[in-house]
């Protein structure tokens, strides 16, 4: 990846780990829904900084973080998955979900979005930034 595609790699990273700090419902961040909920709809109970969705953002970003500063693209893309995968399961779980604890989508706020906009660049950047590594005939 050239430079610049390598620091809008890291500003999205810093932007993806920033979106596990915003309310993603009724002011409750990232790190207040267990990692359980992406399956079991509303199942927060018991949860820790290491169960918690927002742990599972941050290490999403730290590899979109790691492969900018290592020029490798395929941790980009492999962070890229995650932040997209997170948010876009909870989202889609909780909008298909009959049970009491689901959350609407209308309650829905913007960390979770942006988490999924962030890794979606993420993904977007990754596929179109060109190789500086290897040497081009002209």
């Amino acid at each position: 990846m050239t430079a610049l595609a390598r620091i809008v790699a890291a500003l999205i990273g810093f932007a993806v780990a920033a979106c596990s700090f915003l309310p993603w419902v009724n002011g409750r961040t990232a790190w207040g829904l267990h990692l359980r909920s992406l399956f079991d709809v509303g199942n927060n109970d018991g949860v820790t900084s290491i169960s918690s969705v927002g742990a599972a953002v941050c290490l999403a970003a730290v590899l979109v973080l790691l492969g900018a500063l290592f020029n490798a693209r395929s941790l980009v893309i492999i962070g890229g998955l995650l932040a997209v995968a997170f948010p876009s399961i909870w989202i889609f779980g909780n909008a298909v979900s009959h049970a009491q604890t689901a959350v609407s989508l209308t309650r829905i706020q913007i960390g979770a979005y942006g988490t999924a906009v962030g890794g979606f660049m993420a993904l977007i950047l990754a596929a179109v930034a060109t190789d500086t590594s290897a040497p081009t005939t002209r």
